[in-house]
C-alpha cells in the first residue's frame, strides 16, 4: 500500500539529516523539550503528579481517583524525548481511555548506556506495584505500553522479569540488533542507519546480544505476558516486530499483531493528526479493560 496521505504529510515536515552528532544531543534535546512545552491544547487531566519512584522520576497522570494504571514507557532511540516531549500525548491516552498512567523518566544513554534504561524501567514497574494504592491508581493488575525504543524496554523488562507486567503493549518495536534493515523502509520518520547508530549508543558491541535488548533471539519466550504488538507498514522495524509476534504465538504466548497499513514510524503519539492513532487509542483502551477483567 502507499503511504497514507496524513503519514506523507507528516514526513514531508520532517527533514532526514541521517544519524544524530553527538556533539549536539543536549541542544536537540533541548529543542524537542522547548518545541512540547510550547503546544497548547493539552487535555485536562483530574490529578498530575511527578514523582520518586525508588529514585527514578516519574509523572502520574490519574483521569479519575481509583482508576486502573498502566506503565508508560516513551520512545527516543533510547536517548531522545523525556516526560515534557509525550506529556500532551500520556494527557490524551489517559483521558480517552480512563486508565492511568506512569510515565518513566527513565535515563538515557549515551551518558547512560544498557543496563541503566532498563534498570529504572524495572524499578518504576516494581514502585508501581507497591506504592499505586498510595496514589489512588489500581495497580493490582499492571500493563505497560510502550513507543519504539520504549517498547523494547518494555519487552526487555518481560524478558527478564516476566512477572514484572500482566500484560504489554508495544509500538512499533525494535527487537532485534542484528536484523538487517531493508533500505526501501526508509522515510525521514525514521531510516536503517538511524536505528543502527541509536542501537549502537544505548548497547554497545556485544551487549547487543542480550536476550533482554535483542529479545527476539531469546531462546524461551513462554513466560512472556500477554502482549499487543503494532506494527507500521512503512515503517523498517515492522518486518522484526512481525517476527517477534511470531515468535511469541510460537512460544505459546497470547499475542495479538496488528499492523497499521499505509503509516510511517511514530504515527501513534500524533492523534491530532493522524486518523490512525485516534483509531488505536480506544482499541487499546478496550483491550486492556477487557484482559483487566478477566484477571479480576
Amino acid at each position: 500500500m502507499t503511504l497514507h496521505p496524513q503519514a506523507r504529510a507528516l514526513i514531508e515536515q520532517l527533514h532526514p539529516s541521517g544519524p544524530p552528532d553527538l556533539s549536539t544531543v543536549d541542544v536537540d534535546r533541548a529543542a524537542a523539550r522547548g518545541a512540547a512545552l510550547a503546544q497548547a491544547d493539552r487535555v485536562p487531566i483530574e490529578h498530575v503528579a511527578d514523582l520518586d519512584a525508588d529514585g527514578v522520576r516519574v509523572r502520574l497522570y490519574r483521569p479519575r481517583p481509583a482508576a486502573p494504571v498502566a506503565l508508560y514507557v516513551h520512545g527516543g532511540g533510547w536517548m531522545f524525548h523525556d516526560l515534557e516531549t509525550h506529556d500532551a500525548f500520556c494527557r490524551y491516552l489517559a483521558d480517552a481511555t480512563g486508565w492511568a498512567l506512569l510515565a518513566v523518566d527513565f535515563r538515557r544513554a549515551p551518558e547512560h548506556p544498557y543496563p541503566a534504561p532498563l534498570d529504572d524501567v524495572q524499578t518504576a514497574a516494581r514502585w508501581l506495584r507497591s506504592h499505586g494504592a498510595e496514589h489512588d491508581v489500581d495497580a493490582a493488575w499492571l500493563p505497560g505500553i510502550g513507543d519504539s525504543s520504549g517498547a523494547n524496554l518494555l519487552a526487555g523488562l518481560t524478558v527478564r522479569e516476566p512477572s514484572a507486567l500482566d500484560f504489554q503493549v508495544l509500538m512499533y518495536p525494535p527487537t532485534d540488533r542484528r536484523w538487517r534493515l531493508d533500505p526501501a523502509a526508509d522515510t525521514a520518520a525514521l531510516t536503517g542507519a538511524e536505528m543502527d547508530w541509536f542501537w549502537e549508543h544505548y548497547a554497545p558491541g556485544s551487549l547487543g546480544d542480550s536476550p533482554d535488548v535483542s529479545v527476539l533471539r531469546t531462546p524461551d519466550l513462554s513466560q512472556v505476558p500477554p502482549t499487543l504488538v503494532v506494527t507500521a507498514e512503512h515503517d523498517p522495524l515492522a518486518a522484526q516486530g512481525r517476527a517477534y509476534a511470531t515468535a511469541l504465538a510460537e512460544a505459546g504466548v497470547e499475542v495479538v499483531g496488528f499492523e497499521t497499513m499505509g503509516q510511517v514510524h511514530s504515527f501513534w503519539r500524533q492523534p491530532l493528526t493522524m486518523d490512525a492513532s485516534r483509531a488505536l487509542v480506544p482499541m487499546v483502551g478496550a483491550l486492556l479493560d477487557s484482559h483487566r477483567a478477566r484477571h479480576r
